[in-house]
């Protein structure tokens, strides 16, 4: 039985011992670049400049840090502003970092845990969506590029690093460093970029090679939602000894694939990433977000300039409205609509369809993606 409810810890002594090296958080963290998803946030709910200016100021500051360490983003930051200030000049330390390998009591092994590799990619993408300026992509692909440069040759084999401590660069994977590649990619649509994804399915599904994608993600989700809660249901665990952390991952919310396949974008996940979306849809009969009753949507591919989405209205009886917008936060322009083989001149953050009862259509959409500010009013109120 597990007295305290978390990562298979028995006692309060393994408690004790599983978090002895997680106190190594002074001064600056990349991962803290999360925060400028508040003022995000902020500036799209408000319109005030000096909620874009601070994450702009902010992510220009890692910026400048990363050049200074060779274009690997170190996971410390002194007081002083140093890099390493706080880890004796290790760029490397902090909790989360690039050498945060600790002891596991549970396991009775070392585990390498530099959870900031799944975070921090979408700090520099809030820069990106408040301004459309690519070197905001540049920065994590440089990580990228900086970290497989380490790659060394084992007997015949070309291995790639991901951590990096004292003794320099360890925990080799015959893998290249691919962390926030996706998001590279998603936001480039650079076919250098493309590369680092080719195994992607949902990208192979886009670029028409794996076609039966949409439905097998769709049952794969609700096979977890089904797991879920059959975990939840037999969870004898008391309410006094269950962490937060337990719920985590038994969320029955299962969205990834939704995000993907209706919206053209990437999964959000629970770190409360910005929505990265080719298209959202809105209601406008119901003045609220989201597809109208009875509309289904798929996206079904995307390029750097267009975007196909097929929308049906399953509805025999009654016609449907629906407002097709330009990425998630109405930044990308709609150019031109290509429907039915007419093509309609846009020019636009959003366009408005009328489905009759039992229809569907094939849109092609052109758009110059990153052409607006990012906001949270809907369309119908700018």
């Amino acid at each position: 039985m597990r007295i305290f409810g978390f990562a298979g810890l028995d006692t309060y002594q393994q408690m004790v011992e599983h978090f002895e090296d997680y106190n190594d958080i002074v001064g600056d963290h990349p991962q803290n670049m999360l925060a400028t998803s508040l003022a995000m946030n902020a500036y799209m709910l408000t319109g005030q400049a000096r909620y874009k200016d601070w994450v702009l100021e902010y992510t220009s500051a890692w910026r400048q840090r990363m050049e200074d360490n060779g274009f690997i983003i170190p996971t410390n930051i002194g007081l002083d502003g140093t890099v390493g200030g706080e880890t004796d000049g290790k760029w490397y330390g902090g909790v989360y970092g690039w050498g945060f390998s600790v002891y596991d009591p549970a396991d009775k092994a070392i585990r390498h845990r530099p959870f900031m590799f799944n975070r921090v990619p979408y700090g520099f993408g809030n820069g990106l969506l408040l301004t459309g300026d690519q070197r905001y992509v540049d920065t994590w692909r440089g990580v990228i590029q900086a970290v497989n440069a380490n790659a060394k040759t084992v007997d015949g084999r070309t291995i790639y690093p991901r951590m990096h401590g004292d003794e320099g660069w360890y925990d080799f994977r015959e893998r290249p460093f691919d962390e926030g590649a996706l998001a590279v990619y998603y936001w480039s649509m650079v076919a250098t970029d493309r590369e680092r994804v080719r195994d992607d399915e949902w990208v192979q599904y886009l670029e028409g090679e794996n076609p039966g994608y949409a439905t097998e993600a769709l049952e794969r989700d609700l096979e977890a939602v089904r797991w879920r809660m059959e975990q939840v249901r037999s969870d004898k665990a008391s309410a006094d000894t269950r962490m937060s952390d337990d719920m985590n991952h038994l969320v029955p919310a299962v969205t990834g694939s939704l995000t993907q396949l209706m919206l053209g974008g990437l999964p959000t996940g629970r770190e409360g990433y910005p929505l990265h979306a080719r298209v959202r849809y809105f209601d406008p009969e119901g003045r609220r977000a989201g597809v109208p009753e009875d509309v289904a949507a798929l996206v079904t591919r995307m390029s750097a300039t267009e975007t196909d989405v097929t929308l049906v209205n399953i509805s025999q009886v009654e016609s449907r409205t629906v407002v097709v917008q330009g990425g998630g936060y109405g930044e990308h322009q709609i150019a031109s609509a290509v429907a039915n083989g007419r093509t309609l001149d846009v020019d636009a953050s959003s366009y408005i369809i009328r489905l009759a009862p039992g229809s569907g259509v094939n849109l092609t959409l052109t758009m110059r993606r990153y052409a607006n500010n990012p906001t949270l009013e809907f369309p119908w109120n700018r």
